[in-house]
This record gives C-alpha cells, sequence and structure tokens, in this order.
C-alpha cells in the first residue's frame, strides 16, 4: 500500500490470486479496496473475475470476506481450543524457552536442555539470595556463557521475562488456564517465590518460615492458585486469632482458622 501511494501515477492494478491472500478481516479488505479505489487503482482477483465495481461485484467480495474471515476465526479456535487442551494435559504447545528444547514424543513435549538449563537455574539462585540484583545476576550467567539458541547474548528483557515465568518450576500458564506441567522443573517453587519476593521489593530481611505457632505455614498449598499458604495473627472488634490464607495477589481463594486447618490435617494424617 505505501508504493502504491508512492507510485499512484503509474500503478492502475493490483492482483492478487483471490481475496483470501488480500485480507482474512471484512473490515481490512474493506478498508484496502476502498483506499485502492481513491488512488484510482482497480483490484484484480484471478481466481473471482467476477469482483468488480458494480453492484453484484461488490456484493460478491463481501460475500468473500464473511467466508474468509469465518474460516480464519475458526482456525483460530480451534488452534486456542487444543492448546488449552495440551496445557491441560501438562504439555507445553509453543517454543520451548531458554533452558530447555522441544521435543516430539513422550508425556511432555519439553526436554531439558543441559547446555543452558544449569545457568538459568545458576540466575534463580543468584536473584533468589538477595546478594545480585537481575541485571547482575544476567551478567554474570551472560559471562558464564548463557546464550539464546540463536548464540547472542541474553537481553535485559529477555532474562526479566524468563525470571518471571513459572514454567522453570513445573507450571504452565496460559490466560486464566494453570496446570502442573509433565515436563521436568529446573527449579524448586520455593526458589521460584524466592525470587519473585526479591523482584518485587518484598523481605529484605530473612524471612523465618518454619514457625511452633504455624508449622503448616509454607507447607499446604493454595487449591486454586498451588502457591503456599502463608499465616498470622488476625484481630477482629472483640479477639485476636490465628489464620492461613493465600497471599497471592487476586487469588485469596483460601481463608481458615488455624485450629479448623490443623484439625483438617490431622484428620488426614490419622487416614493414611
Amino acid at each position: 500500500m505505501t508504493f502504491c501511494r508512492q507510485q499512484r501515477r503509474e500503478v492502475k492494478v493490483v492482483v492478487v490470486s483471490d481475496l483470501s491472500r488480500l485480507a482474512r478481516s471484512v473490515a481490512d479488505q474493506a478498508h484496502t479496496i476502498a483506499d485502492l479505489t481513491a488512488l484510482g487503482i482497480r483490484l484484480c482477483s484471478i481466481d473471482e473475475p467476477h469482483i468488480n465495481n458494480t453492484a453484484a461485484g461488490k456484493l460478491a467480495a463481501n460475500i468473500h470476506a464473511s467466508f474468509n474471515q469465518y474460516f480464519s476465526d475458526a482456525l483460530s479456535e480451534r488452534t486456542r481450543e487444543r492448546m488449552q487442551a495440551a496445557v491441560k494435559q501438562g504439555r507445553f504447545p509453543w517454543v520451548a524457552p531458554l533452558g530447555y528444547s522441544n521435543v516430539k514424543n513422550g508425556a511432555s513435549n519439553l526436554s531439558v536442555d543441559p547446555a543452558r538449563a544449569l545457568l538459568v537455574r545458576k540466575a534463580f539462585e543468584l536473584v533468589g539470595s538477595g546478594n545480585y540484583g537481575p541485571d547482575e545476576a544476567r551478567r554474570v550467567v551472560v559471562a558464564l556463557g548463557l546464550r539464546t539458541k540463536n548464540d547472542k547474548a541474553v537481553t535485559k528483557q529477555t532474562f526479566s521475562r524468563r525470571i518471571r515465568n513459572e514454567l522453570y518450576m513445573g507450571w504452565i500458564v496460559s490466560g486464566q488456564l494453570r496446570a502442573k506441567s509433565a515436563h521436568e522443573a529446573l527449579i524448586s517453587e520455593q526458589l521460584f517465590h524466592d525470587v519473585q519476593d526479591r523482584l518485587n521489593g518484598k523481605r529484605s530481611v530473612p524471612h523465618k518460615r518454619e514457625s511452633e505457632e504455624f508449622p503448616l505455614r509454607g507447607f499446604v498449598r493454595c487449591a486454586s492458585c498451588g502457591k503456599p499458604l502463608t499465616a498470622g495473627w488476625s484481630r477482629d472488634r472483640s479477639q485476636k486469632y490465628a489464620r492461613y490464607w493465600c497471599w497471592t495477589k487476586d487469588c485469596g481463594a483460601v481463608g481458615i482458622r488455624r485450629d479448623k486447618l490443623e484439625h483438617h490435617f490431622t484428620e488426614l494424617l490419622y487416614l493414611h
């Protein structure tokens, strides 16, 4: 279209094999044809010679546009459904991220990339220790040899996305869908959460996870998001009481008094 605008005095006809090669959206096709018409340029479709500036030709063009958009939208829907089904089965239906390779067979379509996995894990450990910021950790692992699959140094943006990716602790997230993956995790969930705390500016001092008052803190997990519950003391108008709850942003699916949760846990132990 840029060429047509620049060479409008020379270009008389734009030729396409069929309208689906021009656009697969009713709106896009209409805008493109209108722009060409305004430039005095005629559109010619080889497989659809009946498309022209007559009333019948315009109607045919709109009908073709509707069908082309339908086929495109239907294909997108089927692709999304298949990807969601794969995620629910613990498969990662996209290009493998740094530290993994795509494989065709097996329960998971990801395998650990030995050339990069150790350095990816090292990056998480450096940030999780609290002694390195993200950019410092990136420089360290790049100096140790971490490269992309195209043999390029890992950029700040790529590194930042990777150390926030739950895939490395064994979870696949796609929109609102979150599922446990069948592939091997590179790091523990505990290390991943430590890194997120560092990135979010939390826990500037070491946090004591084990507590005699709350023995299940960090052990029992939220049934909705799968992350460890935290615990503490709450106060209402008349008294102070102990409780466990999910601290994950936008989740908060679990909130339960300490005595009730620990009673359920004790009953579970007796069952086994």
